[in-house]
């Protein structure tokens, strides 16, 4: 067979081609470090390669939500850190305002200092991050929290509304505070007033007779035939109140003037079958009675009641406050509580995204990276095989017949 010598010539540059193809690759792979320098190198790989920068690019969203989360919980409980600081002193003020043996001065100068110190709260209230938001207005950030209306009093602007924020794929973390939880409400008492019944007993006559005294349910029966009928109106009272049942009775009997006064032993409306009945003598209708209850002081306007009953020498709403402001650190307590366990919740999430991040890159490196043992020993290999290529394709060269002629 003969073979030519141009068809000679071109096989030998054809092989030195692709041996230099081969070691400019392998010297692109050793430059760039990666295994896989374009995507036409491995399709499969590089869309699995792909698919791991996307899945560690979401961590990384992740991980810096995260971290702003945290800098916000951080905020909060610094500020309510303060908060109950400050509730702590307001206890130790209203412990004094209650002392019996202060003045009215005393008080006054006691409520000064409540003042400033309920300001400083209501500053807190209104915090506002890095960039100007309300941490305490729920999803109305851009307003301040609790604002003071012209009366004095302090109304609350914000909402209730809370953005969720996404810390992994399964798992949502809210962003925003109800001011309304953390500075909550306190119950306060307020006690009603008795029913209250009288008949008057200026004429004693009725009396000669058995008179049963009735609440509806327990009667008194007083023997008043005969000797037995008393002689004036405090006889009878303390017929009344002498009587063996008269402590299962549901009112309390005085006197006031010439009238028998019966007061309901429990505060509320008194149905009509429950007023008390003297025998034949008619009942005089009294005043129905306003049961206890219990309603929702705000924050501040607890504080403010506070204020006033120091400024006005009100021993009893001094008293009062003591037992509310006590809740109102209690609220406060545990909201501290919430905002410690989002922090550690944080904590926990991100420690979990690092290991995540981490298995991801180990399989992310496992496909892209360069394996540089192999691809020196392989660049070596190929250099030495197109030196050889090279020095054979000089040697073939300087063959021709004109050398043997």
């Amino acid at each position: 067979m003969k073979i030519s010598t141009a068809l000679s010539f071109q096989r030998s540059l054809n092989t030195m081609q692709e041996t230099s193809a081969q070691v400019a690759k392998t010297r692109e792979q050793l430059a760039t470090g990666k295994e896989i320098v374009r995507p036409s190198d491995d399709t499969m790989k590089v869309s699995t390669i792909e698919n791991l920068d996307r899945a560690i690019a979401k961590e990384d969203t992740y991980q810096a939500l995260m971290g702003q989360l945290k800098d916000r919980y951080q905020l909060e409980e610094t500020a309510l850190t303060n908060g109950s600081d400050i509730l702590v002193r307001v206890k130790e003020l209203a412990l004094q305002g209650a002392n019996a043996t202060l003045s009215a001065k005393d008080r006054e100068i006691i409520a000064v200092e409540v003042q400033g110190l309920r300001d400083e709260m209501l500053s807190i209230a209104n915090t506002r991050d890095a960039t100007g938001n309300s941490i305490f207005a729920g999803g109305n950030t851009e307003v301040t929290a609790f604002q003071t209306q012209n009366d004095g009093s302090v109304l609350y602007q914000g909402d209730a509304r809370q953005t969720l924020v996404n810390v992994s794929d399964e798992r949502q973390l809210g962003k925003n505070r109800n001011g309304l939880d953390v500075f909550s409400s306190t119950d306060r008492h307020v006690p009603g007033t008795p029913a209250t019944f009288s008949v008057s007993v200026a004429s004693l006559r009725p009396f000669t007779i058995d008179q049963a005294l009735s609440d509806g349910t327990t009667s008194l029966i007083l023997a008043h035939d005969g000797d037995g009928a008393p002689t004036d109106a405090q006889d009878l009272l303390t017929d009344i109140t002498g009587h063996e049942d008269y402590d299962a009775f549901a009112y309390t009997a005085s006197l006031s003037g010439d009238s028998l006064v019966f007061t309901a032993k429990s505060n509320g409306p008194v149905e009509t079958t429950a007023q008390p009945t003297l025998g034949t003598i008619d009942v005089t209708e009294g005043a129905v009675g306003v049961a206890d209850n219990i309603v929702g002081v705000g924050f501040f306007d607890a504080l403010d009641d506070f204020i006033a009953a120091l400024q006005s020498d009100d021993s009893s709403n001094i008293q009062r406050a003591l037992g509310e402001i006590s809740a109102l650190h209690d609220g406060l307590a545990l909201s501290i509580g919430k905002v410690g366990s989002e922090i550690q919740s944080v904590e926990t999430q991100m420690e979990i995204n690092t290991d995540t991040r981490l298995r991801l890159r180990t399989m992310l490196s496992t496909e892209e990276d360069l394996d540089y043992a192999e691809a020196i020993t392989r660049f070596n290999q190929e250099m030495t095989r197109l030196e050889a290529t090279q020095t054979s394709f000089a040697k073939v060269a300087q063959l021709s017949l004109f050398e043997y002629l």
